[in-house]
């Protein structure tokens, strides 16, 4: 029988003005065996990342002073090693939205209630996609199902982020480098073995159409034609038909 070694423990950083979903977020994730600390004011998060040097940033947007959106920039922006990953967690669900979550930096957008094993799911996948594991060890079977969503919701991301940039016309390095990263998160991701066979293909094909829009979208300026630029390949969520 071959022994398998527990993955280390994430630093998680949870900011949100709600006492009660801090402290139950933080208990789950310290059941798991992570690192927490928690903020309720933007303020106070950016001081928290700048100490604690979190892997996974939870931030809600709608924060007072300073919101989700101006925190996540704040963070970005100090360029902490290791570079976290931002998750926008908050009842802001619209297109609009999501658009100004990538523009203000977040790598995903969950929309309140958060089921408990999404935040499982999503720290087994950083831990993968991070090198805290070993690639040899599969991720949980009982996290799949989790991580699987996840992914989608990385992807749709990771086209709101070149939809920004083809609609504005400002900003396109900084947007394709934002969904290139989080294709090679992908393509990590998938190649650990996290994604549930049924959704697999619908992976496989939104991320071929994902690098054929970054493809047109590095070509020289004046070069780039609207028409030719790829489509949104449908995401389907589990159990649609």
């Amino acid at each position: 029988m071959v022994a398998t070694t527990a993955a280390p423990a994430l630093r998680v950083l949870v900011v949100d003005d709600y006492p009660d979903t801090v402290e139950s977020t933080a208990i789950l994730l310290k059941l798991d065996g992570h690192e927490v600390e928690t903020a309720t004011d933007g303020v106070q998060g950016i001081g928290r990342a700048t100490a604690f040097r979190p892997h996974l940033v939870l931030l809600d947007i709608g924060l007072a002073a300073l919101d989700g959106y101006q925190v996540a920039g704040r963070i970005r922006d100090l360029g902490l090693p290791p570079k976290p990953l931002i998750v926008a967690v908050t009842g802001y669900g619209m297109t609009d939205d999501k658009h100004r979550s990538g523009e203000a930096g977040f790598d995903l957008h969950l929309l309140k209630p958060v089921d408990p094993e999404t935040y499982r799911g999503l720290a087994a996948l950083l831990q993968t996609s991070t090198d805290l594991v070993n690639r040899a060890h599969a991720l949980a079977a009982q996290y799949r199902a989790a991580a699987s969503e996840i992914m989608f919701r990385q992807l749709e991301m990771a086209n709101t982020y070149l939809d920004a940039a083809h609609i504005t016309g400002r900003g396109n390095e900084r947007y394709i480098a934002r969904a290139t990263e989080s294709y090679e998160r992908l393509t990590t991701w998938l190649g650990s073995g996290a994604c549930i066979d049924d959704r697999a293909a619908g992976l496989v094909n939104g991320l071929r159409a994902l690098n054929e829009r970054l493809k047109l979208m590095r070509e020289p300026y004046g070069r780039f034609d609207s028409r030719k630029h790829p489509p949104r390949v449908e995401i389907k969520r589990q159990g649609s038909q």
